[in-house]
This record gives C-alpha cells, sequence and structure tokens, in this order.
C-alpha cells in the first residue's frame, strides 16, 4: 500500500505486463486501496480521463474484472443509472397506468375476416372517477418539459415571447405551434442515446405518415375528394420543421434532416394528445398538446368517439397525503371492469383523414366527411367581443363549428346546424336570446315539416338556406370525384390487392356514397 500509494497513475496504468494472475492479486488490492483513500483512478474515473489499456478498455474494467475473477472482496461505488433513476422518481411521484397489452378479438364484418390485434386492457377494475392513468406532468415531452435548458428558453421565446415564428414566417396558428413545440423536443432527445425515453423511440422510430409515402399513382385517386390537400399540408409543415430549425443554436452544429423532420411529424400526429388544463383555469387557458412517451401506451388502439376514448386532463393532486404534484389524468366516467379495453382518442377526424394520417378507418366514424367551413359574417376572431360571447352560448367557439361534414347516410353534422341556424338569425335580425332553450329544435335535420311557433317563418327560411348551401356543396363534391376519375385508374384500383390500393379506393367509395345520399336528402327536403 505505501509503494502504491507513492506511485504515479501513469506507473500504475503501466503495470500490463504481468501475468494474469498477479495482475488480479494486484487489482483487488489496488481497488481496496483506492476505496479508503480516494486515489488518483477514482479521480481519474470522475473526470473522464482514464487512458485506454491495449484492450481498448478503460483498466478500470478491467480491473473490476480481474478482481471478481480472483475471489476479490473489494466493492467499487456504481453511479446510479439514469434512466432508472427517471423512472423510479415518476413512479415514487405517483405514476401509475392501470392498463396491459392484450390481444384483442374483432369482431367479422361484411367483407372482413375475424382477426386478432393488440390493443390496452384494464389490469383491475376502476370505478367512476377514478384515475385509469395517472402520470406527473414532467414525464410528458413538450416545450415546458425540454431536459436541455437552453433549448427550452429558445423555443420559448421563438413561440411565444418573442413570436419569431410570426413576425419573421407569418404563422400564428395554434396547430402550427403546437406542432413545432413538441417537434424539435422529440428529435432532441431521438438524438441521445442515453434519453429517458430510448425505450419508446425505438419503438416509435418506424412512425412514417401514409400520405407522404403514397406513389405518384396512389396520389391520383385522392384527387376530388376531401383529402386531395392532404399531402400539400403535411408536406407544408414537414417543411417547416426542417426550414426553422437553423432558429435554434442545438440543431446548428448538427442540422435537422429532411428525414428527421417527416419522422417527427408522424410520430407527433400518431402518438400527440390534447391535455385539457385544470378545471380552475380552462377559462383562462387553452387545451395543449404533449407526447406521452410511455411504451405501454403503443399498444392502446385508437377510438372516433371522444365519449367511448376518454381525453386526459390536468389535476393538482395531494400525492400520500402530504405534497402536492401536477398529474395529467385518464378519469373513468363509469364504472369499468378488469379486462375492459382502453382507447384513444385520435382528435376530430374523419374516415378520409384517418386513411391518409394513420392508414386506417372506422367502420362507424360520428365525425362526418367533408371539412370546407361557412365563416359567418358577422364572426369575430377576438372571442371577447358581444357575437362570440351569443356564439358561445351555443358551443359555437370556434370555426370548427362551421364545417359541413355528413354522416354515410348524407346527414350534417348536428353542431353545424346548430351554428348554422344561429349564424342566420344573428346577421338577419330574428335572433333572440330564448333560443338557448330550444337547443334540440336547432339540432333537429332534416327539419319538421311545418313549425308551430309564432317565429315559424324565421325558421323556415334559415332551413331553407341552409338547405340550399349543403345541396350546392354536395352537387360539387358529387360532380369533382366523377370528374377526376377514368375508367382505367379505376378498373386498375378495383383489381389490385395491395392493401394501401384498397384502403385508397374505399375512402374514395365512402365519400361518393355520402355526398350522393346528402343530394338526395336536399333535394328531398327542397321539394
Amino acid at each position: 500500500l505505501k509503494v502504491m500509494r507513492t506511485a504515479s497513475c501513469r506507473g500504475i496504468w503501466g503495470m500490463s505486463g504481468l501475468d494474469h494472475t498477479a495482475m488480479a492479486s494486484v487489482a483487488a488490492t489496488f481497488l481496496l486501496f483506492t476505496a479508503l483513500s480516494g486515489s488518483c483512478l477514482g479521480k481519474a474515473t470522475e473526470k473522464g480521463s482514464c487512458p485506454t489499456s491495449r484492450a481498448g478498455k478503460c483498466p478500470s474494467d478491467a480491473m473490476r474484472a480481474a478482481a471478481a475473477s480472483s475471489g476479490g472482496g473489494a466493492s467499487v461505488p456504481t453511479t446510479p443509472n439514469p434512466i432508472e433513476a427517471f423512472w423510479k422518481d415518476a413512479r415514487r411521484r405517483g405514476m401509475h397506468l392501470k392498463i396491459r397489452a392484450s390481444n384483442i378479438s374483432e369482431k367479422a364484418t361484411a367483407g372482413r375476416h375475424e382477426k386478432k390485434r393488440l390493443g390496452a386492457v384494464l389490469r383491475e377494475d376502476v370505478f367512476y372517477g377514478r384515475a385509469i392513468m395517472k402520470i406527473p406532468r414532467h414525464v410528458l415531452l413538450s416545450v415546458e418539459t425540454v431536459h436541455d435548458s437552453d433549448l427550452r428558453h429558445e423555443l420559448l421565446d421563438f413561440l411565444f415571447e418573442n413570436q419569431t415564428l410570426t413576425s419573421v414566417y407569418n404563422i400564428s396558428t395554434e396547430d402550427t405551434i403546437h406542432l413545432l413545440s413538441l417537434a424539435y423536443p422529440l428529435i432532441a432527445e431521438s438524438r441521445k442515446q442515453d434519453s429517458v425515453y430510448r425505450e419508446w423511440l425505438d419503438a416509435a422510430q418506424d412512425e412514417r405518415l401514409l400520405v407522404l409515402q403514397l406513389t405518384e399513382r396512389q396520389h391520383a385517386v385522392l384527387l376530388g375528394t376531401t383529402v386531395e390537400g392532404a399531402y400539400k399540408e403535411m408536406l407544408q409543415n414537414r417543411n417547416l420543421i426542417y426550414e426553422t430549425a437553423p432558429n435554434f443554436t442545438f440543431f446548428r452544429k448538427w442540422p435537422v434532416t429532411v428525414d428527421e423532420a417527416a419522422w417527427a411529424l408522424a410520430v407527433i400526429m400518431r402518438h400527440a394528445r390534447v391535455v385539457h388544463p385544470h378545471q380552475d383555469v380552462r377559462e383562462t387557458r387553452h387545451p395543449r398538446m404533449y407526447l406521452f412517451p410511455l411504451k405501454e401506451l403503443l399498444a392502446v388502439q385508437l377510438h372516433p368517439d371522444p365519449g367511448v376514448a376518454i381525453s386526459f386532463q390536468e389535476e393538482i393532486i395531494l400525492e400520500d397525503g402530504k405534497r402536492e404534484e401536477e398529474m395529467v389524468l385518464q378519469i373513468a366516467r363509469r364504472d369499468m371492469a378488469k379486462g375492459e379495453q382502453v382507447f384513444l382518442w385520435p382528435g376530430r377526424l374523419s374516415n378520409s383523414e384517418m386513411a391518409v394520417r394513420h392508414g386506417l378507418a372506422f367502420p362507424s366514424n360520428p365525425v362526418g366527411i367533408g371539412r370546407n367551413a361557412s365563416q359567418p359574417p358577422n364572426w369575430s376572431p377576438n372571442p371577447e367581443t358581444k357575437i362570440r360571447k351569443e356564439y358561445d352560448k351555443y358551443n359555437c367557439s370556434t370555426l370548427e363549428a362551421f364545417e359541413m361534414r355528413l354522416s354515410l347516410r348524407g346527414h350534417p353534422m348536428r353542431n353545424f346546424v346548430r351554428c348554422y341556424r344561429v349564424s342566420w338569425f344573428l346577421t338577419n335580425g330574428w335572433y333572440n336570446p330564448g333560443l338557448a332553450k330550444r337547443l334540440r329544435e336547432l339540432d333537429k335535420w332534416p327539419p319538421p315539416s311545418k313549425y308551430r311557433k309564432d317565429d315559424w317563418l324565421a325558421w323556415t327560411q334559415a332551413d331553407a338556406e341552409l338547405n340550399r348551401v349543403l345541396l350546392e356543396y354536395c352537387r360539387f363534391m358529387r360532380q369533382q370525384l366523377k370528374n377526376t376519375m377514368d375508367s382505367t385508374t379505376a378498373a386498375d384500383f378495383r383489381k389490385s390487392k395491395d392493401p394501401t390500393d384498397r384502403l385508397l379506393w374505399a375512402l374514395r367509395g365512402e365519400e361518393s356514397k355520402t355526398f350522393k345520399e346528402c343530394i338526395s336528402l336536399a333535394e328531398s327536403i327542397k321539394s
């Protein structure tokens, strides 16, 4: 020990000429000495300056192995695994997922055989008002939880404080801000081999948007449909991620590639979820988008009905009765039994939009086909104006409520019917606050053959105008579908066995049927 205490680090590293037995004995003695006195080996290891041996490894690793093989009893302090420490802390702070992966049997339907697919079910009973999933907010990936502090500050300045996105790129839409606030944290984490989300990142590495993978021949089938602009829209989003990346110091030395931007866009479209703010602040804070980087959630299937696929919400809860934690929860809206399937909501997407984004469609979808929005002439972008507050009373608070979307039977969505009628009354001087008590009548379509109240004339005129708008739109879309398809392409796709070809052809067929039913219904109302 006295000799070792006076030896230099370089001299110790140079003892590679000893035979294996002697080396093991020296190594064991040396490890014991360094553990007691904090010699140069520990200091060199802490500073990351350990020289490389002939075997290409740090001698400390070789010495540990030699000590173990010689039966040495010396113990070496180990650094805690940061990934394990992160998830252990998340569980300590209350993270709990009451779900497990399971093979779900999908019943046979017309033209489809029974099959099994991966899904997620409850691992225990969950009663009304209890959490199905409980996740600390810091676990989620967003602009507020970026681990790189410099990137986080630059992102906040770019998107919110200095509003560079608005002033330089003339972009201020909420969807785009959400997209960029997730894209850069996601790409930054994907480049870190020791990311705490590495397991989830590896599982999601093959995510791609279907519409960006289509061939020119397949793009031709989308012409004339409600999603013919989907390729251009997603291409713009991908390019925006790619082109705005140099604004951040993090990406200047290692620029974002087009492939990285396309992958980030696909992951966000598939795995980002809307999280509603705490009940006390919903009047002042809008819902926000987060990425849920948990491998357990990859098995959870999507469902188009928000009543079945429960959304997430923020809450501040008391853990262990003594500390407050910011949590994101999925709360059961009824008693749910063990083994019952759990779903996630993909957003307000029609079957056509689901097909080009996620490569799937639902047998039944409450979100209708279409997207054409008719902005009211008296609409104001300022939510504090008197007219907007009147619209809010009928849940017509965004322009999404004025999108013409149709069911397979050609019926417009109820919220569109309600909001269009309210808009007509407000614009033409027939509005009165008493309409708020007649929501059932405002939602009803087709309209009754005869109104029995004093304001029957106003209602009849509003219905006639609404029906005219619907008929014009459906005729236009039906004719557009006919004009953009030739017999050769139709025959090619009808006989194709390619799954993507079949999906796209089914998309076109569903839209054609929908607009045909819409025309038939509108003409019957008109007559």
